[in-house]
């Protein structure tokens, strides 16, 4: 993930192809066909293939496809709870935030 941190001169393609690949060499070093994958997902195979080649998926699609893999791990960082700043609960009077508002 070092390529990602602070660098956002990847283009959203780069990072969805990025991510494709991922998902390829895991599925090939579980030793897993895109047929397999499909029986075990319920994603068509060509649809998990759009996947590997980074094309437009939806996320409850990628969600199936890592279930698959089981590799859902990967989504750990998307989906933990994030720690809220103690300078942000002093500022908001203690509650957190609910929405975000205009800066004027």
């Amino acid at each position: 993930m070092e390529r990602y941190g602070e660098n956002y001169s990847l283009s959203d393609i780069e990072i969805a192809e990025d991510i494709g690949r991922k998902i390829q060499r895991i599925r090939l070093n579980e030793n897993i066909t895109r047929d397999e994958l499909q029986y075990i997902t319920g994603v068509h195979s060509k649809t998990i293939g759009d996947a590997e080649k980074g094309k437009n998926i939806t996320l409850i699609t990628l969600i199936s496809i890592l279930r698959g893999l089981k590799a859902l791990d990967l989504l750990g960082p998307l989906v933990e709870d994030e720690p809220i700043s103690p300078v942000a609960l002093a500022m908001n009077n203690g509650k957190v935030r609910k929405r975000a508002s205009r800066k004027d």
